[in-house]
């Protein structure tokens, strides 16, 4: 997987990128996020968006078009879920998942802002790879489960950017994995449940 990563973007970075019959003068702009995450496991029998985790990182955008770009971000993800009462017969717990994650996002920006130049609402929708660092709880079911969670994630992306101005923006994202972080079957353990995590990000982005 990073090998198709590095090739996508060297391929990117060595391509003509035109608007219509001309060239764009800025091909590429960088920029920095940071937000939180509100995270939730499928699996886990604790519902709600209970785990609050921070996500922050640099951004790097590909100009394609005038309204179109590239986006591929570098950042530290924490994900997870908690229960902070008993619910459905689950006591409170809190589960940490910290992840290096690689998304790359396709945007398409509208609403210009008048006598600027700049699109206010960017729209966008892709994919992330993301790599398992660490995690912690306070569970010993889930401690023991941990040795079999899933080093590797890909997970589809979907959202929109608000810019302020032509730099500052405020952003709205849902991401969900392809595919369970812990498969029960794998662990054969009948009495568990496989693992797909998800969760709604709120992120501030400053772009140079």
């Amino acid at each position: 997987m990073r090998f198709i990563i590095i090739y996508i973007f060297t391929l990117l970075l060595t391509a003509p990128v035109l608007s219509g019959q001309e060239t764009v003068e800025r091909r590429f702009k960088g920029g920095v996020v940071a937000g939180f995450n509100l995270s939730q496991i499928e699996g886990d029998q604790a519902a709600g968006y209970n785990k609050i985790g921070l996500q922050a990182g640099l951004r790097v955008a590909i100009v394609l078009k005038e309204k179109m770009d590239l986006g591929i971000e570098m950042l530290f993800s924490q994900r997870g879920s908690a229960a902070r009462n008993a619910n459905q017969g689950t006591f409170p717990f809190k589960l940490t998942l910290n992840y290096v994650e690689v998304p790359v996002i396709f945007n398409y920006m509208d609403w210009l802002a008048e006598g600027e130049d700049y699109y206010r609402l960017h729209f966008h929708a892709g994919f992330s790879y993301g790599r398992l660092i660490g995690f912690s709880t306070d569970d010993n079911q889930l401690t023991v489960l941990g040795d079999f969670f899933r080093e590797n994630d890909v997970s589809w992306i979907g959202g929109a950017t608000y810019y302020v101005n032509e730099n500052f923006g405020i952003t709205a994202r849902y991401t969900r994995s392809l595919y369970p972080f812990f498969v029960a079957d794998e662990m054969n353990t009948p009495n568990a449940n496989s693992l797909i995590g998800y969760q709604i990000t709120f992120q501030t982005v400053y772009m140079f």
